[in-house]
This record gives structure tokens, C-alpha cells and sequence, in this order.
């Protein structure tokens, strides 16, 4: 695998994730890395794979014992050459837009630092150059407004299928409650609590550990009393992420939440539209997945003016969490538009 001065880059990122697997390397926090991140990993040793053999090369690490300014000089250009070589082939070659290419270059950074600071191996610092402009994608979320159409709107509710009503109460009730998916799944009669005051779900979600208690309204409430006689060691109907993301696309539509949203990723920093397999423009339907019901409670508690602390300890985000951060972006967005619409009224109202 190595000699005394370089190291075989795909056998010692295969070691990266061994040791990843068997917590022999841990996250910050202790914990052993969750099966999401180690698939991650295994797709960036196949891409980097494919990249050896597409260029006919074999990537090795030079070790800097006391290396001389020739030798630094030598190995800046072997991983700015990389870089540039690499990013053209997930580019060109994959047709990867700047988000996916971002997160290959950080687990590759990763692993550079997991050599440098847990092994202490003299590997260079010329990794903190492989930048890729960062693409901020913002979620699609229903608006207060379309979330109570669901909520109330009995007629609509009515008109559904029996299939498409169970789709309604997970979609609805997934929309107060801030959970992900795997979660809402998992609730079972033992995380109802009754109080003299309300009614709360208690959860400690998969993911993070991270112990959830939401209070429940009389809606979501409802819910529950319409499937806990159900037999099953769950309460809601149980109903596979797949077969949720197609019925709930099914429900939008139904709803008549048909317009055109074109969906747009970037590559090196310019906008490109994604087609259907149609070849036509997304539609907002297009959008609503299963992680969408998150998405909406997180966004619709922030623009009903519960504070961000409280929020962030409902949905189980860490303090300076970026991807909390960005339902904090919509929410501004919203409150810019809805400021400069007062600020209209105000002026046509001295004009009268």
C-alpha cells in the first residue's frame, strides 16, 4: 500500500472508511457515523475509481518528511492538476451540478484530514484549496395558507380517494409535528403523552438522538384517535418513502397546486433549468416529497412567530445548524416581500 515516502490513494481511502464503519473513527460528538455518511463515502471511492481508470492514472499521496521548496512546489501542482482534472470529469463526464460535486470534494477533504490530524501523517495542506461554488438550494414548502387549505378544507378531503385521505393525515400531520420521515413512522402509542394541560408527542429521533416534544393540536390530535384502534405497533398507516413521494405529488396536484416552478442547478456558478423526463418544466407538485412535511412545520413555526431557539429544539437542530439556516433565509424572504407590501399600502394611503 505504501512505501516510506508516499501512501496508494484508494487502498488508504478504503481504510478512511473501514475505520469508519468499525468506530475506530467517531463523529465530533462521540457517535459512531450513520449508514447515510459511510454510503456517501462508498460513492466517492467508486467516482474516484471510475476517475483512475477513465485517465489511466493511480493517485498516490507524497509524504513531506523535511521536504524541500522544490518537492512543495512539485506536489501544489500534482493537486491543483487533480483538481482541475477531477472537477472536469465530474463535470463533463457525470453531468454533476456544483451541489453533488461540492460534497464529493468534502468527504475528499475529509479524508485528507483524517490522514493529517488522526494518522499525523506530513500530507500537506494543499486539500484547503479544492473549493466548488457553493450552491444554496432553498426548500420548497407549502404556505400557511395551502397547509391550512389541507387542514380544514372538508370538501376537498371529501373528494379524495381512500388512499389519498391516509396520504392527507401522514402529509398533514408530518407537517405540524417537524419530524422526518423515518420517525413519523415510528411513532407508536407509547410516544402520546396525556397532560392535564395538552396532549404532546415524546420521541427521540434516529437520526440525532435528539429527544423531541411537540404539543399537539386538536387536528393532529384527531389523527391519532382516527388510526391508534388500527392493529400494528403504530399509529399512522405505514407506507414506504417511495409510495409517499408518488401519493403526495398525487394529493398536490389534486389540490390544484399545478404551476409551473422550474427547478434550477448550477454548474461552476451557472444556472441551468432541469427538465421532467418529459422534457417540460417542473411543476410546484414536482417538488412536494416526503421531506417536505419537515420543511413546512420548521417554516410555518418561524413565520407564525415561534423563536428560532424554541424551533430548532422541535425539529432537533443543532445551534448554527446551516441547513436550519436556510428556512431562517426563506422566512426573511418572506417578511421582505410582505414589509415592501406595507410600505405600498402606506404610500397609497397618503395619496388619498
Amino acid at each position: 500500500m505504501q512505501n516510506n515516502t508516499q501512501i496508494v490513494f484508494i487502498p488508504a481511502f478504503k481504510k478512511f472508511i473501514a475505520a469508519s464503519v468499525t468506530g475506530r473513527r467517531l463523529m465530533p460528538s462521540g457517535k459512531k457515523f450513520r449508514t447515510g455518511t459511510i454510503q456517501q463515502y462508498g460513492c466517492v471511492l467508486a467516482l474516484l475509481e471510475e476517475y483512475e481508470q477513465y485517465q489511466n492514472i493511480c493517485l498516490r499521496i507524497q509524504l513531506l518528511f523535511k521536504s524541500s521548496l522544490r518537492m512543495l512546489q512539485k506536489e501544489n501542482k500534482y493537486w491543483v492538476r487533480f483538481f482541475k482534472t477531477f472537477s472536469l470529469f465530474l463535470y463533463k463526464k457525470k453531468k454533476y451540478f456544483d451541489q453533488y460535486t461540492g460534497s464529493v470534494f468534502k468527504v475528499i477533504k475529509t479524508f485528507f484530514h483524517f490522514l493529517a490530524v488522526e494518522k499525523s501523517w506530513p500530507v500537506g495542506d494543499f486539500y484547503k484549496f479544492f473549493r466548488i461554488p457553493a450552491e444554496n438550494i432553498y426548500p420548497v414548502i407549502l404556505s400557511p395558507n395551502q397547509l391550512r387549505f389541507l387542514i380544514t378544507n372538508k370538501e376537498f378531503e371529501d373528494s379524495l380517494s381512500g388512499s389519498l385521505k391516509k396520504i392527507k393525515d401522514i402529509f398533514v400531520f408530518g407537517s405540524t409535528v417537524a419530524l422526518r420521515y423515518q420517525d413519523l413512522m415510528r411513532i407508536s402509542p407509547k410516544n402520546i403523552q396525556h397532560t392535564p394541560d395538552a396532549v404532546y408527542l415524546t420521541l427521540h429521533t434516529r437520526k440525532t438522538g435528539a429527544e423531541i416534544r411537540v404539543p399537539l393540536p386538536g387536528y393532529a390530535i384527531e389523527i391519532i384517535r382516527r388510526y391508534k384502534k388500527k392493529p400494528g405497533r403504530f399509529i399512522l398507516p405505514q407506507i414506504s418513502c417511495t409510495n409517499i413521494n408518488l401519493g403526495i405529488k398525487k394529493l398536490i396536484r389534486q389540490a390544484g397546486w399545478d404551476y409551473h416552478m422550474p427547478k434550477i442547478r448550477h454548474r461552476r456558478g451557472e444556472p441551468y433549468e432541469i427538465k421532467n423526463n418529459k422534457g417540460e418544466t417542473y411543476r410546484f407538485y414536482d417538488h412536494i416529497t416526503a421531506h417536505t412535511m419537515r420543511r413546512t412545520a420548521i417554516t410555518t413555526l418561524l413565520l407564525l412567530g415561534v423563536d428560532e431557539n424554541s424551533v430548532r429544539r422541535i425539529s432537533g437542530h443543532a445551534a448554527g445548524s446551516k441547513e436550519f439556516y436556510k428556512y431562517v433565509v426563506v422566512i426573511q424572504d418572506y417578511l421582505n416581500t410582505k414589509i415592501k407590501e406595507a410600505h405600498k399600502k402606506l404610500i397609497q394611503l397618503n395619496d388619498k
